[in-house]
């Protein structure tokens, strides 16, 4: 770690959510993988020092209804 944080996407499949740090080496792998099995890209970028800061600022930040509305409105949220 560099001091920075790092930058977290967000993927969703019913009420399982998954937050992988997007420049981390394998993350693409992953992201894919988890295409493959069903799910989503959330609108949403997290900036983090690990996954369970991520999902820590996720749960304290956002609603579902925030997540459908960035859906349809093509937006990203940004924590």
């Amino acid at each position: 770690m560099n001091g920075f944080n790092m930058q977290y996407c967000v993927l969703v499949k019913e009420d399982v959510l998954v937050f992988e740090e997007i420049h981390a080496e394998s993350a693409s792998d992953i992201i894919l993988s988890l295409f493959r099995q069903g799910f989503v890209l959330a609108p949403v970028l997290i900036e983090a020092n690990n996954a369970e800061n991520a999902r820590a600022c996720y749960q304290h930040r956002y609603e579902w209804k925030d997540v459908s509305t960035a859906f349809q409105q093509k937006k990203v949220l940004v924590c």
